[in-house]
């Protein structure tokens, strides 16, 4: 019996065996179900606020008040007036205007009776910016605004007192003066010589002529024209057309004795402005000389229109283109 319960106890661990190798795991080594997710909680980012940016400012315009303070600044500091008195303040367009001054008469208490300075401005984002002084005692025809000059100057005006001349650089501050001279006119009111001025630093300057009071010594009167110092090449006027073409006379082209317009085109190097004048016929005419046409294209070529009178066939006429490097002229008669 024993051996027959040995074989008996064999064979069920046997079964036993087969059986757990033909079911399903049960066992812990066997894999576990995937734990269930948990989602994260959700983060939220908030963007930072972009700095709050100032509000933009733009510069306020200058006002009338400050073109007249300008204009009496100008005349005390650059010219020389000791005791200037300005008028009110008038527009000659959108962002110009003129300002008159005398200089106040010792003992008057309304200074009516002096010559007077026409202050031109012109009004930039924030200053008044001073483009000439006229005046009627001293009438400059040589040089105009914006020649470029070089020493020496040549200087033909009208006045019928003694004149100084001052060729000043514009810098901050007081202008800085290179030179100087005294020119009388003989006879009166013919006015003409040269004034010598140092080599500038800078491009861009004035031509200041003052009459001074024979009572006190005072400057009295006063112009002054806005002028370009010389820098580089002269220019050089190459060729001149007219249109129409003017009838000639001995190979000379005439102008017509019957009012008309004239059309010249100037082809000039190293320039960047033209004038056509005219000067009237006789000896010693240059003081009553006048610009009839002005052009500053210079990208598109020179051209001067010019609508004459039937008087103007007894003048001259000159044609003037000017540049950074000075000034060349011809007579529009022998150019052509």
């Amino acid at each position: 019996m024993r051996p027959i319960r040995a074989l008996a106890t064999t064979l069920l661990a046997a079964s036993l065996a087969l059986a757990g190798c033909g079911g399903h795991p049960t066992t812990p080594s066997s894999p576990s179900a995937a734990p269930p997710t948990v989602a994260a909680p959700a983060t939220t980012t908030t963007a930072p606020s972009p700095p709050t940016q100032p509000p933009v400012t733009r510069p306020k315009p200058p006002t009338t008040a400050e073109a007249v303070a300008t204009a009496v600044s100008f005349m005390r500091r650059e010219v020389g007036m000791a005791d200037p008195v300005a008028g009110p303040f008038r527009w000659t367009g959108a962002r110009s205007g003129q300002v008159d001054v005398r200089d106040r008469i010792p003992g008057d208490a309304n200074p009516t009776r002096g010559p007077v300075a026409t202050v031109s401005l012109q009004r930039l984002s924030t200053v008044w910016y001073v483009l000439g002084v006229r005046s009627d005692a001293i009438r400059l025809v040589v040089p105009q605004p914006q020649d470029a000059i070089r020493s020496p100057l040549g200087i033909i005006a009208l006045a019928n007192d003694r004149v100084r001349v001052r060729i000043t650089q514009d810098r901050y501050g007081p202008d800085l003066e290179l030179g100087s001279a005294y020119l009388s006119p003989e006879p009166a009111p013919k006015l003409a010589g040269t004034v010598a001025f140092a080599r500038p630093s800078a491009t861009t300057g004035s031509v200041v002529l003052t009459t001074t009071s024979g009572r006190n010594g005072e400057v009295w009167a006063a112009t002054v024209v806005r002028v370009r110092l010389a820098t580089g090449q002269s220019p050089q006027i190459l060729g001149i057309r007219l249109s129409p073409q003017l009838p000639q006379q001995d190979g000379v082209p005439q102008l017509p004795a019957q009012p008309g317009t004239l059309t010249i085109r100037v082809r000039a190097s190293h320039a960047d402005r033209a004038r056509l004048v005219y000067t009237p016929t006789g000896t010693e005419t240059a003081w009553y000389a006048r610009v009839v046409s002005q052009d500053t294209t210079a990208g598109d070529g020179l051209r001067l229109v010019w609508h004459y009178s039937r008087f103007d066939a007894l003048g001259n006429v000159t044609v003037v283109v000017v540049g950074p490097g000075g000034v060349a002229t011809s007579d529009l008669f022998d150019a052509v």
